[in-house]
């Protein structure tokens, strides 16, 4: 198998992983969480780089996750307080925690390869290159190895738990009462999300990660309104980022990550606008429509005291443009209004409906 079959492959079971592990975040409005991990979790790589200068070394993903469980606990902190909101305590935790690794990048890996872009970046298109060698047999990617065992985590973790989870996301009370402990299953799926993060940063960078771990899942949720669809939907729509991503990457001889985050940026536009029920198209609809009913209610209030001439109609109600004579055209049609020597009278129907509507 070639170097392009697991390129494809790892960004699959990337988009994957960052997909799944998105979805309760946006449920649950930590969307930002994600971003704030990609950035906290660096000093914990670099610590574990400076440790042991061995960047294969596991220990590096442990470290880091550690790092991105600190922060989540100092946002939890901060904001259990009550003298900061969570955003706020978010915006503090994460960029003081990443611009420790920064300084810590600049200061102690000068002369080294390891720098803080390549966290950022990425570099996916590299990834079969960096092989794992057991007994001096080759076996494969380790990139493969990871972000598929970690997507088996995820999987596994979602199944295990997944009424748990479904709990905690929409009625933490409930799942305090019934015993399911949903701060400690918060913290725990947090770590799951942390220990994600980390694995794809060499993989994706932190940008993609962000990318797929928050427009798949809230593509979804405009999609969907079941917890276990808007999963299938997620990484439904991660895979399509990761191969549409990867193929435009390939057809433009560039790199498949900036491709990936924005074919998904893409995709999530074209929801945003479809979604039956909450896209703008749909939204746009209901106001038209919204607005169609408020002019025939006041309409037929109006009529309500007796037959009018139109002349008259328009003083009473002067809407801008053509809106009253649309109005009375849909009135008239349904039955509503008949107009008789010049004047407009309501008919009984017409007094039904009005009162039905009030």
């Amino acid at each position: 198998m070639g170097i392009e079959f697991w390129t494809l492959a790892i960004s699959v079971a990337t988009g994957l992983a960052c997909s799944l592990c998105g979805v309760l975040l946006v449920a649950n409005r930590e969307a930002m969480v994600s971003e704030g991990l990609s950035h906290a979790v660096l000093p914990g790589i670099i610590v574990a780089f400076i440790v042991l200068r061995d960047r294969s070394s596991p220990l590096l993903i442990i470290s880091a996750a550690s790092v991105g469980l600190l922060m989540v606990v100092l946002v939890t902190a901060i904001s259990r307080t009550r003298l900061v909101k969570d955003d706020a305590s978010l915006g503090i935790v994460f960029p003081a925690l990443f611009s420790i690794g920064v300084v810590m990048a600049s200061t102690e890996l000068g002369n080294t390869h390891f720098h803080a872009h390549c966290i950022i970046d990425g570099n996916l298109a590299l990834t079969p290159l960096d092989r794992l060698i057991v007994g001096g047999t080759d076996i494969g990617p380790r990139p493969a190895y990871v972000m598929f065992g970690m997507l088996l985590i995820v999987v596994v973790f979602l199944v295990v738990f997944f009424k748990e989870l479904k709990i905690m996301v929409f009625d933490p009370l409930l799942a305090a009462r019934l015993g399911f402990r949903p701060a400690l299953l918060h913290v725990a799926w947090l770590g799951i999300v942390s220990l994600t993060t980390v694995s794809a940063f060499e993989v994706a960078g932190s940008i993609l990660v962000v990318a797929l771990m928050i427009t798949p899942p809230a593509a979804a949720y405009l999609l969907c309104d079941d917890l276990k669809r808007m999963m299938l939907v997620s990484a439904a729509l991660g895979v399509l980022s990761a191969v549409v991503g990867y193929y435009v990457g390939l057809g433009l001889d560039i790199a498949p990550t900036g491709p990936m985050s924005a074919v998904s940026g893409a995709v999530f536009l074209v929801v945003l606008f479809v979604a039956p029920r909450r896209g703008l198209l749909a939204r746009a609809q209901r106001r038209r429509r919204q607005r169609r009913d408020l002019h025939d209610r006041v309409l037929l209030v109006q009529l309500s005291g007796g037959a009018l001439e139109r002349s008259l109609l328009r003083e009473r109600l002067p809407w801008e443009g053509a809106a009253l004579d649309r109005a009375l055209d849909r009135v008239v049609r349904a039955g509503f209004v008949v107009e008789e020597g010049g004047r407009l009278r309501m008919t009984q129907a017409g007094a039904v409906h009005a009162d039905h509507r009030a």
